[in-house]
Order: structure tokens, then sequence, then C-alpha cells
């Protein structure tokens, strides 16, 4: 099998190393001639001081997309914006052979847009890994209404082949777990307007529950791709919840700021004065607000359950992964006082009106 990976940015070189040890040739197409040239140095020096590696050839890194035509499967990885990738594939179609499976890592743009060009629409399938990929295996298979039952199974089988486990997904489904994240940072943000805690505050709370702090992930990835999902993944129900984080990361992108190279949501200055009985009941605040983060955590990953197309054993394990959480998400639920979990989110609701915050049934992680 000769896989094909287009762009060259952090997602492409980190899927284009995971898989060169994999049984696979891997062609990388990169338009930066900087970039084909640093990535073969760096190719060759892991061929040398890999003993299994000894001896293999040094993948293919090219800046011509011709040179794809002999691919199995092509991976684009290129930046989030619906019209490069849809052109993309169109210059794809016309080179890659009539077997060729296309697939987009997109984070954020549903597989219905990106491949509305493309005449074979059963070849094509979302497969979205996460960053590292060497250290989370987890890879949404996103399977678009025209994507054939055969594209899928490849999909699965290839994922396997590479030590990652495959989480399929159709329907309103595609894309959950990219969702649940970003869902989570912008309710977390949501709760630091309450002006009670501070955005310091809260994601270190939510560093205990997973194994990163929510704003740490949001300035980690960087505010381009963050607002670019704050924009394209919601739905009626979570526009609103949405619009805060994403009003917040807008203003700071306008200031020449992106997260990741400074300037991110942690460095802004805490608008929050402590008082005395903030600093004497300290740890009762941070427990009273780490149930609300798990509440509607919970909560968020049941709506998703009730899919009935959607497994949910394989999915409530892609969660504990990529999230990374402290516990399952059923010793999480067993942990905490179920009166607590029904009262903040009714609270939620009552205060909002916003029915994204109605309970759902929390027995159903007893089941599961």
């Amino acid at each position: 099998m000769t896989i094909g990976i287009v762009g060259s940015g952090r997602m492409g070189q980190d899927l284009f190393y995971s898989l060169i040890g994999c049984d696979c040739n891997v062609i990388l197409v990169s338009r930066k001639m900087e970039q084909i040239q640093k990535i073969t140095k760096k190719t060759q020096k892991i061929l040398n001081r890999i003993p299994r590696f000894t001896g293999k050839e040094t993948p293919m890194i090219t800046d011509r997309l011709s040179d794809l035509a002999v691919c199995d499967v092509i991976i684009e990885t290129v930046t989030e914006d619906l019209k490069v990738k849809q052109e993309l594939f169109k210059k794809l179609e016309e080179i890659a052979k009539e077997t060729c499976i296309f697939a987009t890592n997109s984070s954020s743009l549903d597989v219905t847009d990106v491949f509305d060009g493309v005449k074979a629409k059963e070849r094509c399938v979302g497969l979205h890994f996460f960053y590292p990929s060497k250290v989370i295996s987890t890879a949404e298979v996103n399977a678009g209404p025209d994507t054939g039952e055969e594209t899928v199974k490849k999909m699965v089988t290839f994922l396997a082949m590479t030590g990652r486990k495959p989480l399929v997904l159709r329907g309103q489904s595609r894309l959950v777990l990219s969702k649940l994240l970003i869902s989570l940072a912008a309710f977390t943000y949501k709760l630091s307007l309450d002006g009670e805690l501070t955005l310091k505050d809260l994601d270190r709370i939510t560093g205990k529950v997973l194994v990163f702090g929510i704003f740490e992930m949001v300035d980690s990835t960087g505010f381009l791709i963050i607002s670019q999902c704050l924009a394209n993944l919601p739905d009626k129900r979570h526009v609103s919840l949405y619009q805060p984080l994403l009003a917040q990361i807008t203003d700071l992108m306008k200031q020449g700021k992106d997260g990741r190279g400074g300037g991110g949501l942690l460095s802004l200055e805490d608008p929050v004065q402590r008082g005395l009985d903030f600093l004497e009941n300290r740890e009762a605040w941070e427990k009273a607000y780490r149930i609300k983060l798990i509440a509607f955590l919970l909560n968020e990953i049941l709506r998703y359950m009730e899919d009935p197309l959607l497994d949910k054993n394989q999915f409530k394990e892609s969660v504990e992964e990529v999230l990374g959480l402290s516990a399952s998400l059923n010793v999480l639920y067993e942990e905490l006082p179920k009166a607590a979990i029904l009262k903040t989110m009714m609270e939620e609701y009552e205060k909002t009106r916003d029915p994204l915050f109605l309970p759902a049934d929390f027995c159903m992680y007893r089941y599961t």
C-alpha cells in the first residue's frame, strides 16, 4: 500500500514520520523547498538511527502532486480553508488512479463540504488524526453520506495496520471528538465570565480532570485552528456557547497574537480581585467548579451517545484517550454526588434558559 500525504505542516510531518516505520510506502508533498530539504535530512537521520530501518530507502518527499499517481490513499493535511481543500481534491482527482481513496484530516470542516466537487464521492472519507499521533492512537473515520462501506472498511484496516484505534463516525456525530474538546473550552471560558474564578484557576481545575489544562490546549493548538473550529463546528444548539470564546480569540488575533507564539489566553491579566472570603474557601470554590465542568462534559457525551449509529463503548474509550481523562467516564460519574450533577445542570439551564444544559439520562453510565 502506498500512502500520499499532502501538506508539510505540524500534522503532515507528524503523520509522515509515524508512517515511516509501518508496512507501507509513504510519499510526502510539500510546496516549500526548504521544508522538503529539512524533512529529508530528518528522515535520513531517523532511518540511520533506528536499527530496524537499516537499509530502508528514504521515502519520496516532493513538491509535485503528480508523484501521487501511484497512491492507494491520499491524505490531505493542508490549511483549514474549505476552498483550498476543494481545489486540491479537484486536482488530485485528475492525477490519482481510479481506485485511490481520498481522505481529509480536517478537524472542523465536514466531509460533505470538503468533497463537494469530487465526482467519486464513494471513495472520499475523513481521517482525523490527533496531535501528537504517536501518543494518541485514536483516529476518527468520518464517513460522509456518499462514502462507500468498502472505503470505510479499508480505512479501518489501514488504521489498525498503523497501530491506531479507528472510531467510525457518521451523520451528526462526525468530528465529535473535536466538538467535545471545543465545547469544553467554550464552556470553561463561559464560567470565567462569572467573575469568581480566573482563566488560570479554571485551567488548573481542568488539568486535574484531563491530561492538560483546557486553555493550555487552546494556546498550544493556536488561535487560528481554534477559531476555525469555533466557527465551523457548532450546530444550532452550540452557537451561543461558542460565541464568547470566539469573540475573545478573534480580538486577540486582531492584536497580532496567535496563542502558540505567545499572547495566549493564559497570558491575559486576571480581572478577578481576590477577597478574603475566596482565600479562606478556595478548596470549596474549586470543588464546586470541578463539579460544573465534569457535569457539563458528561452531559455533552451523553447527547452524542443517543445516536444509534455510534458504537457507545468504542466512543467512550476514544473520549477517555483523546481528553486524557484522569479516570474513566463511569468512574467520574460514580465519584460525583448524583444530586450535585443534576443541580449544577439545572442551575445553568435556569440561568440561561438554554436547552443545551438540560440534563440527559446520566443513568446510561451505569449500563455501558
